[in-house]
Parts: C-alpha cells; structure tokens; sequence
C-alpha cells in the first residue's frame, strides 16, 4: 500500500483473522441496531463500524473503484445520502452548523478559484457533508434515547478494532514506528498508526461522554483506550487525549466530594497529576526524545525546507519540515493563492504527503482565509462546549480540546475517522445545549 502518512503502511492481517471477526462483529452491530429503535443513532453506529471494518481490508478498500475512486470514498459518499434519510432534515438550518457551510463554500470558491470543477473539491465537499451528517445523527439519537443508552450502544461499533489490535499482538503483526526502527506499532493490520489511533480516541471519547453504563466498565473500557493508543505508538494521538482524560478524572474525581472539600481534592489531585506526567516522563522518554531537543530552544524551524540538515528533517518524524515546505510553497503562489489558496485536494499535486497539521493545510489550500475560518469553526464549537451548564461540561470542553490539540500534528478533518470523532462531539455539544433551551439555535 502507499500512504500519505508518515511511515510505511502497514500489512493488514491474514484474512482467516479479518474475515471471522468482521462477520460475527457484523451480527453483534446487526442486533445493536435493532434494539436502539432510533434510525439516528442506528445509522451512527452502523456507519461507524461500517467505516472500521472497511479500513482493516484496506488492501482492498484502498484501491481506485470506480471513477478513480476507492471503495471507502464510494462508500463515505453513499453514506451521506443514507445519513440524510435518517437525520430530521429541518435541523440542516441549525445556525450551529453555519460554520461548516461556510467550509463547504470556500473549498467551492477555492475549487473554481483554481481552474474549476475537480475530483479534490469533490473529495472534500462528501467530508464535510459527512460531518454534518454524523453531527446531526448524534444529535437526533442523543435527544430521543432512552435514558441516554446512544453513546453506549456507539461502543460496539469499536469491538472489532480492539479484537484486531489484540490478534496483531498475540500473533505479532505490527509495523515500525515513524522514527524508531526498534519500536512497534500494534494497529490490528491497519493502514497506518494515525488512523487507528483516532478510532481509538473516538472509542476514549464516547465512554467518557457515556453516563448510563457501570462505573467500573467505564473504567475499563477507558483504561483498554488508553493501553490501545499507547500499543498504536503514535504520540500525536497520546498527547492530544491528554486534556479529556485529565477534564475526565477531575470532574469524576471531584463529584464525589462536598464543595467545601473540592479545593482540597483539586489539590491533591494537582499533584498526583504532576508525579503521573513525571512518571511518565522517564517512561516514554526515547519515544519523547525529540521533543525535548525542539523544547531546548536550539533548532530554527522558521526556514525554508532547503536550508533542513538531515538531522532536523528528522526531528518530530519530519513534520517541522513538511510545514516549512507547504507554507514556502504558498509564499511563492500569487496574490489570489495567498488569499484563498490552490484548492481543494491540491496537494496532491505537489507533495509525497500530507501536511500533518490542519492549519497548515488550510493555509496551502484555502489560504489566509482557510486559516480563519477553520479557527472560527474550532473556536464556535469551543464556545458552545463553554456555553453548556451540565455535569458533564467539563468532559465536553476536554473533547474540543483534545481534538483541537490532534489537528496540531496530524489532520483528523482530512479522515473519515477523525469526522466521526468530531461529529460526536459536536453532536453532544449541541444535545447539551438544547437541553437549555426548549430549540437549539
């Protein structure tokens, strides 16, 4: 397989483990569905797990389908217009989602911008028009569950995954890590680390936002998300899960306590926390070693690729340089790219791989518009997370945050997986809001 990412793709697993644990998970998912009697959160659930599995087949499901199109995007956009069939389709009004409209509009403008109608634009629009969906998916099965039973129905869909993980494990299919040839990255035969961890923190993120299962398998189903991106070996993804597990155990934490001991807890827990990073420090500190190289201060990274040592491409699995290289290359456009960029998809064009930070994408190929409006979009949600007066508030903020702190090394946006993370959140969001008022705005 050939990958946009960073690293080698990965061999998927032999199909007597693939094709077993795909039908029996398919007859388990089959049965969720049913029982949930909500053709929203049905379709989130089965949509999701549809994704999961067709990724693991991905020597298959990789390859040009048809119109030079790969199963999965035939699928992602079949999905859409399945997702608009179960949705209430008056809440494609919601002024919640202007933002995202506004995204769909500049990649149009951006498209026509630069020569016309193309393959990316539409690459990008079936994206967007996928979040939007799951988001209002979310949200409907959110309203109408019973007791809030959605986000733990929304766990099955990542049994496979887990299963796939731990059969990687026990029969040793793992891949090299991006920058370490002596470490391993054990992602169930997935194409690449990014990817599979994502799923892996979608998995994290529904069982924190989840309030209607046992504590003590919450916990687990916590801890087994945990141990699964840390075995997926890849850092993006630990260190941007770190502010929903610490708005997770705070506010789990706190809860159990009267106000007039909560300063005292948070203390404690303050601390407790800072001997965890400390542990962790010296425990994953070859794979962190880099980056406390880049935090010495030492090394200029506001040059152009041309001027990189070899030894600096390599620093951060050679983002510092992938960056440099994009945003000289738009320094170099005209005045209409400055403004809104080369286009959907265009890199493509240009680039071995992709830019591993959203921002910097947006800026290549949407410009210095792309820029702000993927902050705006960032920044409302933020903003309606904050809004929320609920004892899951705090989670919720976590949630944005972490995703905000992904698109910093890697581009969720660009990935059905990290659409369907976002799209959980955001739909959560604006369930929580609505709660507030008698209709969300």
């Amino acid at each position: 397989m050939i990958s946009n990412e960073l690293g080698s793709a990965s061999p998927a697993l032999p199909a007597y483990l693939l094709y077993p644990v795909a039908l029996v998970s398919l007859l388990i998912i089959v049965f969720v569905m049913v029982r949930m009697r909500d053709r929203a959160g049905a379709f989130v659930v089965g949509a999701s797990w549809l994704r999961y599995v067709m990724s693991a087949f991905h020597t298959i499901t990789y390859r040009p389908l048809a119109a030079g199109m790969s199963a999965n995007a035939l699928a992602s956009m079949g999905l859409v217009i399945v997702g608009l069939m179960n949705i209430n389709l008056r809440h494609l009004q919601l002024r919640f989602l202007l933002p995202f409209y506004v995204l769909i509009a500049l990649a149009v403008v951006s498209a026509f911008g630069n020569g016309g109608f193309s393959s990316g634009l539409i690459t990008v629009v079936s994206k967007h028009a996928y979040l939007i969906i799951i988001i209002l998916a979310v949200y409907g099965a959110m309203t109408r569950a019973r007791a809030g039973d959605f986000m733990a129905s929304m766990l099955w869909s990542f049994l496979p995954v887990f299963i796939w993980q731990l059969m990687s494990i026990v029969f040793g299919y793992g891949k090299l890590t991006e920058t370490d040839v002596t470490a391993m990255s054990y992602i169930g035969g997935y194409n690449h680390e990014a990817a599979f961890s994502v799923t892996l923190a979608t998995c994290l993120t529904a069982a924190c936002f989840a309030t209607r299962i046992d504590k003590s398998l919450k916990f687990t189903i916590i801890i087994v998300c945990v141990v699964g991106i840390v075995l997926a070996n890849y850092r993006t993804t630990l260190v941007a899960i770190a502010p929903l597990l610490l708005t997770y155990f705070a506010a789990s934490s706190l809860g159990r306590f009267p106000l007039r001991d909560r300063p005292f807890v948070a203390s404690a827990l303050i601390v407790i926390g800072a001997i965890t990073l400390g542990v962790l420090s010296l425990v994953l500190a070859e794979r962190f070693n880099d980056v406390s190289v880049v935090g010495a201060g030492d090394v200029n990274f506001f040059k152009p690729p041309s001027e990189y040592t070899v030894d600096e491409g390599r620093l951060l699995s050679g983002r510092p340089y992938i960056w440099s290289s994009y945003i000289y290359a738009w320094m170099r456009g005209d005045l209409a790219e400055y403004v809104i960029g080369f286009g959907p998809e265009s890199w493509n064009d240009t680039f071995p791989l992709y830019a591993h930070n959203t921002l910097v994408n947006y800026l290549y190929e949407y410009g210095i518009v792309g820029v702000v409006v993927i902050l705006w979009v960032w920044g409302s949600m933020l903003v309606s997370a904050l809004r929320v007066r609920h004892p899951q508030a705090g989670v919720l903020v976590g949630a944005h945050l972490s995703y905000i702190v992904l698109n910093m090394a890697t581009m969720p946006m660009w990935m059905i997986e990290g659409n369907i993370l976002y799209g959980l959140i955001c739909g959560y969001t604006l369930y929580l809001l609505s709660l507030q008022q008698k209709r969300p705005t």
